[in-house]
């Protein structure tokens, strides 16, 4: 009997060593546990910022290929009105070129009308005198 009761007595000593070494366990699952929601609840965050900066860039680009168009219908209006600029200066030019031309005519035709006078006045002048 004496082996009897060292085997009971080992047999509790290991139960309660089995024991102890369980509620050990239990306070490391409990920690465990808490770590793995705290890491879920992270996770999820993680995945909520994400789908945030998904649609934030989604908008940007969106927005920018709005620019986009809007720069190209400015830069569009802003060549039209180049050339609509150029063409307004050409025909510009192009009249004060005819109205410099007729401005001369004028002068010319006046100049030949006071130098026809004078040359009559002087022929007159020395007729009239008997200079000749």
């Amino acid at each position: 009997m004496p082996e009897e009761g060292l085997t009971i007595e080992k047999l509790r000593t290991k139960t309660d060593e089995l024991t102890a070494q369980l509620q050990n366990l239990s306070a490391e699952f409990t920690r465990l546990t808490a770590q793995t929601l705290s890491d879920e609840a992270r996770f999820k965050l993680i995945e909520q910022t994400t789908g945030r900066h998904d649609d934030e860039i989604r908008q940007l680009k969106d927005s920018t290929r709005m620019m986009q168009l809007q720069f190209d219908q400015v830069m569009t209006k802003i060549d039209t009105l180049e050339m609509k600029l150029f063409s307004w200066l050409q025909q510009t030019q192009q009249d004060s070129v005819k109205e410099r031309t007729t401005s001369q005519k004028q002068w010319m035709s006046f100049l030949q009308f006071v130098l026809g006078g004078t040359v009559i006045a002087i022929v007159t002048a020395i007729f009239v005198k008997g200079g000749l």
